[in-house]
Order: structure tokens, then sequence, then C-alpha cells
């Protein structure tokens, strides 16, 4: 398009520069073409009287006695010219017509080198004085007469050549003409009607159809134009397809919640009423109940915590409050608690040997929720005798958690979604049948929190051989 358009400037303005060199042209000149015409007659008049000039100017002597007459009559008549030879008195020293006066006044028929048109007879005539060659002197002067169609047979190029600088602007504005229609044309159907047939796609995007792919055939600006927008399209229609499977997620994760906060309540309420009816013979059989009952609160307080904490990440207040303390006091602090809830499910875990004492900036209450979060993500997918480690490492800027099992990992097709609000894998097909114990919001939550250290998050599984978490902190 950009070509196109500095090619047509470029022939614009060669024809306005045309245009205008024409016009300077005309008015340096400033003489009509009737003018022109009557210049280049006398020119061809001058030429075809020559002749008879030059042998009046060399014989005009013994034409004044009388001789010469017959062969200056051949001359004429060869020539087509009538010729009237008048002394300098005005006398008639030879007429070929033989209808001439006695005398003429030299100065109201002499006008010298100029072309009169005799309008009655159809004729042209001129005057030349008559100089003699040898002492250089006007003897006398030749008026001659020519028809107006023998003269003009004998110009030397066609008369229309005179009007050429009129015919040149005429050119050149029908020239321009021309490419003002092409330019127009260009306009309507390369620019006009490709972006008419955009705004169609806009509207149809506008309706909710993000199906119909904008397509243009030709590789230029607007072709980049038409790419860029069915890019955009297809953003679009992808973050669609999200919010759909979003709300479809955010309703099944109602309908999980509520399922599992039903089930803990249930058998809590049970077993209050057993304990109230008396059924327990002894204290070890009332402990045994709190205990049961203990851990399906645990696991309620759980799942509104992910709730909670849920709804303050849509709202962008998860409130993360960054301070710099030690490292050594505070993960010493969170591991122990974790560990030993994670020993008492019968998986073997292993603490940190050594836990680097740096300073760092962080939120103790969220960094305690990553660790929870990332532990109890690796005991849903252990079983007893399978082993949890813990890992505090320092790396050259940052300090490098690592909560790693041995337990059955995670599939590979499940992997791109970990992190993913609402999405909870099945670590195999035997499992899909079985009820989830979570809501699929743990790990989005301690990508949330990790991200609001200025830290990153990671991991790397092998099916069948556990999984493997890293998050970093930087270092002061």
């Amino acid at each position: 398009m950009n070509q196109w358009i500095a090619k047509w400037l470029a022939a614009a303005l060669l024809c306005l520069a045309a245009l205008a060199g024409s016009a300077i042209y005309l008015l340096q000149t400033g003489q009509p073409a009737s003018h022109r015409e009557q210049d280049a007659l006398a020119q061809t008049a001058r030429v075809k009287v020559n002749e008879l000039l030059l042998y009046l100017e060399r014989h005009l002597h013994e034409i004044r006695s009388g001789n010469h007459d017959e062969e200056l009559g051949m001359l004429s008549r060869t020539g087509e010219i009538d010729v009237l030879v008048l002394a300098l008195d005005g006398s008639i020293l030879f007429d070929s017509t033989g209808e001439a006066k006695t005398a003429y006044n030299p100065r109201l028929l002499l006008t010298y080198d100029r072309l009169a048109n005799d309008e009655d007879s159809g004729r042209y005539n001129i005057a030349y004085p008559i100089i003699d060659e040898r002492e250089d002197t006007q003897i006398g002067n030749a008026v001659f007469s020519m028809s107006r169609l023998s003269l003009s047979s004998s110009l030397p190029s066609p008369v229309w050549l005179a009007s050429t600088p009129y015919l040149l602007p005429a050119v050149l504005a029908i020239i321009m003409s021309g490419l003002l229609l092409l330019m127009v044309w260009k306009m309507r159907n390369r620019m006009m009607k490709p972006l008419l047939k955009l705004k169609d796609h806009s509207e149809q995007i506008l309706n909710g159809n993000y199906g119909e792919i904008a397509e243009y055939d030709k590789q230029d600006e607007i072709g980049e134009l038409y790419a860029v927008f069915d890019q955009m399209r297809a953003e679009i229609k992808h973050l669609d397809t999200r919010r759909v499977e979003q709300d479809r997620a955010r309703k099944e994760l109602i309908t999980n919640i509520s399922h599992d906060l039903k089930t803990p309540l249930t058998t809590v309420k049970a077993y209050i009423e057993a304990i109230r009816e008396g059924v327990c013979p002894d204290m070890d059989s009332v402990m045994a109940y709190v205990d049961v009952m203990k851990s399906n609160t645990d696991k309620m307080s759980r799942l509104t915590e992910d709730l909670l904490l849920h709804a303050l990440q849509d709202l962008g207040q998860i409130s993360v409050h960054l301070r710099e303390q030690y490292s050594r006091s505070l993960f010493e602090d969170m591991v122990k608690p974790i560990a030993h809830y994670a020993r008492s499910t019968g998986v073997i875990i292993h603490e940190p040997r050594s836990i680097p004492d740096v300073l760092i900036s962080a939120d103790s209450q969220r960094l305690e929720q990553v660790i929870g979060n990332l532990v109890m993500n690796a005991l849903k997918h252990t079983r007893p005798e399978d082993t949890i480690r813990i890992d505090i490492e320092r790396t050259a800027d940052d300090l490098a958690v690592t909560i790693a099992d041995t337990g059955t990992g995670i599939s590979p097709e499940d992997m791109p979604f970990v992190f993913e609000r609402y999405y909870q894998g099945r670590s195999n097909k035997a499992e899909a049948a079985l009820p989830t114990d979570g809501s699929g919001l743990g790990l989005s939550i301690c990508k949330y929190i990790v991200e609001a250290h200025h830290g990153m998050i990671s991991f790397r599984s092998v099916r069948g051989e556990g999984t493997r978490f890293t998050f970093t902190i930087p270092v002061l």
C-alpha cells in the first residue's frame, strides 16, 4: 500500500510539475495560436519568394529598361506568385498581373516582412525592399501575392504543432483525472471494502460469534491489520472459553465443597450424638471419638480457609505483609508442627538437617500456608511408609525451599494445569472414580503468595516415582 501511494504521488507530482512548466512557458510567450500561425505563414512566404527576390536584386537595372520581363514572368508563374515591382518613388517597374496602377504611395502599400491577408480575394500579400548587392543600398520594392492554399501547403510543418503548448496541459489534465479516478477505485476496493468487512467481523465478535476467521489475500498493511485482528479474535475466543470453564469449575467447586463439608459435619454430629447417648463405655472410647471429630473439623477448617483465600485472591485482597526477619527461627516454627502432623498419618517425613540463617523479607503466616499446602498436597498422593522430605538451602541470591515425596506423582496430561484454580488432577484412571479430597485451590494460592514475595515456584514429577516442589525467597 505504501509503495502504491508513493508511486501515485510521484506520478501526480510529475504531472503537476509539467502543468506548471507549461503555464510558465505560455506566460513567457504570451502569444495566441493564431499569431504563431501567422508568423509561420510569413516565414513560409519569405522562403517561397526568396528566389524571386534574389533575381530582382541582381537584375533590377535591366528590368527598368524592359529586359528580363519574360524570365521574371516565368518565375512568377512557376512559383504561383504574383509580383509587383516598384521604384522608390512608387512608380511601377513590373506587374505580373498587368492590373496595377501607374503609381503607388509606398508608405501606404509597403509594410515590410508583414503578411497581409486579403479576405476578398483569398490571397496573402507581403512586401520586401530590393537591395543592390554591389552598393548595398535600396533600389526598389517588391510586393508578392500568393494564394492561401499554395502558401498553406508549403508550410514546413503542420500548423497544429504550434498548439502543442496548449495540448500538453490538456493531456496532463486528462492524466491527472485518470490518476484521481484510479486512486478513488483503489481506495474503495483496497481499503474501504476490507475495512467494512472487518467491521462486520467486529460485530460478529460483539454478538459472541468467535468462530468466523478474518482472512485477507494480500500481504500489505491491510493484510497485517487482518492478521492482528484475527489474533485478537483467537485470544478473545480463548479467554471466553477459559471464562466458561472457570464458571463451570466454580460451580463444581461449590458442589464439591458442599459435599466435602457435609460429610465431616455429618460425622461430627453423629459422634456427638453417640457421646451424648452414652455409647462410649469409658474415657478411652470418648477420646477416640474426639480424635475422629478433630480430624473432620481440621478438614473443614482447611476447606473454609482455602475458600476464603480464593475469594480474597479474586478480589486481589490476599494481604501479604513483608517484614525483614531471619530465616532459621522462622522456618523451624513452621516445619515442626507440620512434620508432626505428617508423621501421625504414617508417612515418613525428613525435616531439614540445617536451615540457613539469612535475612529475608517475608510474611510468616503466608509462608506457613504455602508449606502447609505443599505438604498436605504430598500427603494426598502418598501412602503409609512413603517418604516426604523438606529441604531448605541457600543458593546464589535466594533461599530455596523444597518439599519432595515418593508418592504416585503427577500424570503428564495434568502437569500444564497444576497451578490453575479449580483444577483437580487424577493420579491414574483407577482413581478417577474416587471423590477428590480438596478444592483445587491450594497450588494456585501457593503460587500467588510466592510471587507476592518476589519469588518463583516450580515442580518436577515422574509418574510412579514422586513429585518435587521448590519455591524461592530472595535473600536481602
